[in-house]
């Protein structure tokens, strides 16, 4: 008989990585289960992350991924929480782990999962995340009286000028001194952070990783006030509910005053800072950090290469004239070195001297466009995978735990259950008595009895706890709807699609999608196949669709269009879009800006419609 397959499951939360060898221990324990159970050991998913949230969690996700292969049999854990403590997440798992036939099993239980455990698993969800929750704001409010008393200030190793000396005290760090100072210097003389890093890196400064110190870095050294003196902590505060980070008001503000030695005088931070924001105002801000609305990182990460260079594209962020953020991808070579001397433009940059062979000219590319590129992709693929059911579904499971009929349903079940045990024993102990047993029979079957019993009464109090949190649990509902309901499963699809891709080069006039074949071969009848060639499942995009900018191309297009108006009156935009070969929403966009510019008219006389261009 073939042996059943089985992956152990193994997590600690980060605030308890203090317990010494937890995940080590948990690891053991769920190798000598699989062995005593007689199941083969093919994989293990091994972590040190938060349960609250499936974010961020690398080992969860590619378990996750792993229930729609045939890799394995049996999920095995040590207890539910140590999967997750999160209600939403939990039904999730379950839905997809029944739907491709695996088994859960809880050693700590030792039982399996089975679709009569709804209710009872659903109640430790909830108790889990109610734990968590609790836990956060403990942690919260910890942190905020450890700073208030001004004697924990943290550092890490990428904190430039400063060190901790043995005795744990902030000192200054020799070795960074003049690189702060020449910073600080630069951006009192008006110039930009951009130019700042160029002149750094042409001076032999570098990071940490030996590369050069990128403008984000910089803008953080010029911002903070430690290199005067002060410290400045409880700026952010994590929410527990929405798993985000979110800034404090000023008001909010821990300031300690000259806690630790300054670098640089108060008079040279106000004048690089006054600097900055001036420049803010003037020029359009680059940033770093990543736009929290909407993280599409993952869906591009490591795909993106040059096709010029043959360097990665990096993901950077900027505000535009308007505040709002912008997110692009720009190549390795540009982002540390510009552009090429004869594809110079800003006088600064003209000035910094240029290392030879390095900078590249492509394009820059819209994350958002790009997204929405591979969204058309999407259309038709994977139609069965329906937003209405799934939060339907959801929304189901979740109202089912806080249903108090079957709540009550199951409160007589355990009540009968404890009774039958209780008969049991009952009866065991006159065998006993009778001598039909021997007295080590007994004992090892009363503990298997009382264990059952244990158990029902634990189940029995985790119903009673739950009527404390159903109102809570019926008000979240309506937060989990709106959750689902916010374009998750379009990105999802996305997300989906994204598997399927190799490769991604950036050219200046196009851009081709790299399929994988050996994953798409198994989708030969879905839409996704259509899009990619039949023989080099390559896929070109237009440039204009997806770069920053490229003004000239999109009014090269326009001028294209009226050609073909003028020559066809009765012309479509889906004619059109399949004599450019692009998408039809692209034509319509772009026919929209030429009414609005009032350079072409449809007109419908006598029921027969045509365009009419006019002359400007």
């Amino acid at each position: 008989m073939e042996r059943l397959r089985a992956v152990a499951v193994c997590r600690c939360s980060t605030e308890e990585e203090s317990q010494k060898d937890a995940l080590i221990q948990q690891e053991k324990e769920a190798r000598a289960c699989i062995a005593e159970m007689g199941w083969l050991l093919v994989d293990t998913y091994v972590e040190a992350k938060s349960g609250t949230t499936v974010k961020g969690r690398k080992e969860y996700n590619r378990l996750f991924e792993d229930l729609d292969k045939d890799k394995f049999d049996i999920i095995v854990i040590k207890s539910q929480d140590r999967l997750m403590r999160n209600t939403k997440d939990w039904y999730i798992f379950l839905d997809k782990m029944q739907k491709n036939k695996k088994q859960l099993y809880m050693y700590l239980e030792r039982k399996f999962y089975t679709p009569d455990d709804a209710l009872i698993t659903g109640i430790k969800a909830i108790l889990a995340e109610e734990y968590s929750r609790d836990l956060s704001k403990k942690i919260n409010n910890a942190h905020k009286n450890r700073q208030a008393d001004g004697n924990h200030f943290v550092i890490t190793n990428a904190t430039y000028g400063y060190k901790k000396n043995e005795d744990k005290q902030i000192v200054i760090d020799e070795t960074d001194v003049l690189l702060i100072k020449l910073i600080f210097e630069l951006a009192a003389e008006g110039h930009g952070t951009y130019v700042i890093s160029r002149i750094l890196y042409q001076k032999g400064y570098r990071n940490r990783q030996g590369n050069m110190i990128n403008t984000a870095t910089i803008r953080r050294i010029i911002k903070n006030p430690m290199y005067v003196g002060d410290i400045i902590q409880n700026k952010k505060h994590f929410d527990f509910e929405s798993k985000q980070v979110y800034n404090n008001p000023e008001s909010d503000w821990i300031v300690h005053r000259n806690a630790v030695p300054a670098i640089i005088s108060r008079e040279l931070f106000a004048q690089a800072n006054a600097s900055l924001i001036k420049r803010a105002g003037s020029h359009v801000l680059d940033e770093s950090v990543q736009d929290s609305s909407v993280n599409k990182k993952a869906f591009l990460s490591s795909k993106v290469w040059c096709g010029l260079c043959e360097q990665p594209y990096y993901r950077c962020t900027r505000k535009n004239t308007k505040g709002k953020m912008i997110a692009e991808w720009k190549c390795l070579s540009y982002v540390q070195h510009g552009r090429t001397m004869e594809y110079r433009k800003r006088k600064k940059e003209r000035d910094i001297p240029q290392i030879k062979g390095e900078g590249c000219d492509n394009v820059h590319i819209n994350e958002d466009k790009m997204y929405n590129a591979l969204k058309e992709l999407c259309q038709g693929y994977n139609d069965s995978f329906s937003k209405e059911d799934l939060i339907e579904t959801t929304l189901n499971i979740l109202k089912r735990v806080i249903n108090t009929n079957e709540t009550g349903s199951k409160r007589n079940e355990l009540l009968e259950s404890i009774k039958k045990y209780e008969t049991q024993k009952e009866i065991l102990l006159d065998k006993l008595l009778e001598g039909v047993i021997s007295d080590s029979d007994y004992k090892r079957k009363a503990a298997n009895i009382q264990e059952c019993i244990d158990n029902a009464q634990k189940d029995m109090m985790l119903l009673k706890d739950a009527m404390d949190l159903v109102s809570n649990t019926k008000v979240r509902l309506d937060g989990i709807k709106k959750s689902l309901d916010e374009s998750i499963v379009d990105k999802a699809k996305v997300e989906d699609i994204s598997e399927y891709i190799k490769k991604i080069e950036v050219f200046p006039d196009d851009i081709k999608i790299f399929f994988d074949y050996t994953k798409l071969v198994n989708l030969k009848e879905s839409e996704l196949y259509k899009v990619a060639d039949a023989e080099e499942f390559v896929r070109i995009i237009p440039i204009n669709d997806v770069c920053t900018g490229n003004g000239k191309a999109i009014e090269a297009e326009k001028k294209e269009i009226i050609s073909m108006m003028k020559s066809n009156p009765k012309i479509t935009a889906k004619v059109i879009a399949q004599a450019k070969q692009c998408a039809l929403s692209r034509i319509n966009r772009r026919i929209a800006e030429l009414k609005k510019e009032g350079k072409i008219q449809y007109s419908t006389p006598n029921g027969k419609g045509h365009w009419i261009v006019k002359d400007i």
